[in-house]
């Protein structure tokens, strides 16, 4: 237990936490059904705790004698399950479109950490959730965290990327550190 408050306490995770319970708590304040944002809440969720996936001394996480590869996955998955339990909390947009969002995001935080390292983790899910806002509709693919529910495109497309996602960072960790 103590390892893990050590490994959350390192991660920035206390404050990466207060910052997605005050996005949520805006989120339902702003009492909206617009899929605009819960987009901007996923997108914004993901991006404060993406900033945690590495470490601030990379020769630590190097020697460190635990199976990083389990604790990065179970690190990025509970980000994505986290910001789904809070906006789903905010009960005004589709549960399930909500967790397919979360955990696409997850994964591509997983990935940028993975390519450009735990600083610039945030910029693949925060530009994405961006585009989807405010871009053309011309692609289901690259618009598949703004299709209904019942996209299987836009399921296909999120379980790809979450995937991806989650094997780079878990296998690879974030840039810097293998």
């Amino acid at each position: 237990m103590r390892l893990l408050v050590l490994y959350l306490r390192s991660r920035n995770a206390p404050a990466a936490f207060t910052a997605l319970l005050a996005t949520a708590i805006g989120a339902w304040a702003l009492d909206s059904p617009e899929p605009k944002i819960s987009l901007v809440t996923l997108g914004m969720g993901i991006a404060v705790a993406a900033v945690g996936l590495g470490g601030a001394d990379v020769q630590l996480d190097r020697t460190g004698a635990i199976a990083w590869p389990v604790w990065r996955a179970a690190h990025l998955l509970s980000i994505g399950l986290v910001v789904f339990g809070l906006t789903a909390a905010v009960d005004l947009w589709d549960v399930s479109v909500v967790l397919r969002n979360a955990l696409g995001l997850a994964g591509l935080a997983g990935l940028a950490a993975a390519v450009l390292g735990n600083q610039l983790a945030w910029t693949l899910p925060a530009l994405w959730a961006a585009v989807c806002v405010f871009g053309p509709r011309d692609s289901e693919i690259l618009t598949w965290l703004s299709q209904r529910s019942d996209s299987t495109t836009a399921v296909v497309t999120a379980s790809v990327i979450g995937t991806v996602g989650l094997a780079a960072y878990a296998f690879a960790g974030p840039r810097g550190t293998s």
